[in-house]
């Protein structure tokens, strides 16, 4: 999996960000997973399915201060192959990017992206039926297990 190195925290984490407003209320969860993947890698990328969403109350916890409680969405989203050369991050926002196998990712990860990142390889390998819940920074709840 792609992840990248973000300046601000210097943890790795996934692609993201917060949904742009607009006098229309601005973009959808899923708008904003392609146009954040875009613009935090340079390419385009293809938004697949939901995984995992979380929420985090107000204060939030690991490394992030909320003013407000807000959701997060991960979605499913992919770089096709022909693009990964062209694989560029912001200068001052990121450090780098790097593909990571999940067991390595989780070991770089702060503890609000940890469990969510654990959370999206769950749903998206179909040991657990996405998309799944979390709150703060605790074990998705509301979801079956699925028989391999």
């Amino acid at each position: 999996m792609l992840l990248v190195h973000h300046a601000g925290t210097k943890h790795w984490v996934m692609p993201g960000g917060k949904t742009d407003d607009g006098p229309k209320g601005g973009e959808t969860p899923l708008q904003c997973c392609e146009r954040e993947g875009r613009e935090e890698t340079g390419v385009p990328v293809q938004v697949g399915r939901l995984l995992v969403v979380q929420w985090l109350s107000s204060g939030g916890p690991g490394n992030y201060s909320n003013p407000r409680a807000c959701h997060l969405f991960v979605f499913s989203a992919t770089v096709s192959p022909r693009h990964y050369d062209r694989i560029r991050v912001p200068e001052g926002e990121l450090l780098g990017w790097d593909w990571w196998e999940p067991e390595a990712a989780l070991a770089v990860m702060d503890r609000t992206n940890a469990p969510l990142l654990a959370a999206a390889v769950r749903a998206a390998s179909g040991a657990q039926e996405a998309p799944l819940y979390l709150e703060d920074d605790q074990q998705p709840t509301g979801t079956r297990e699925v028989s391999r």
